[in-house]
């Protein structure tokens, strides 16, 4: 199953986004295995830039999405990760209710 969600950057903080690579780095390990034991096929970051600001596109693919979702740690890969995204953000993941992540309605889709 694919998800994807979008969040604003705050001022400032596009750089984050855009050198995404070099700052999951040091947590490559642990981060590849949260990912295999979430089921995650992908995981893309995108940086978007509009008038109006921008914007970091996340996109990743879930086999078994019951096994993507766990409580965050003391660890250093989730503090890093949870600091990241709350420096790029303002978003405190670890207070993000389920809710606030479901998807959002489908205004329209088409498919072959």
């Amino acid at each position: 199953m694919v998800f994807a969600a979008t969040f604003p950057i705050l001022p400032g903080k596009s750089d984050r986004v855009r050198n995404f690579e070099k700052e999951v780095a040091p947590h490559r390990a642990e981060w590849d295995r949260l990912s295999h034991a979430g089921t995650f096929r992908f995981y893309n970051v995108y940086l978007s830039s509009l008038p109006i600001g921008d914007f970091a596109i996340y996109v990743f693919d879930v086999q078994d999405p019951s096994k993507a979702g766990r409580p965050f740690t003391d660890s250093p890969h989730d503090t890093w990760w949870t600091g990241f995204f709350k420096d790029v953000h303002g978003a405190d993941l670890r207070e993000l209710r389920p809710e606030q992540m479901a998807p959002p309605p489908l205004c329209f889709g088409w498919k072959a």
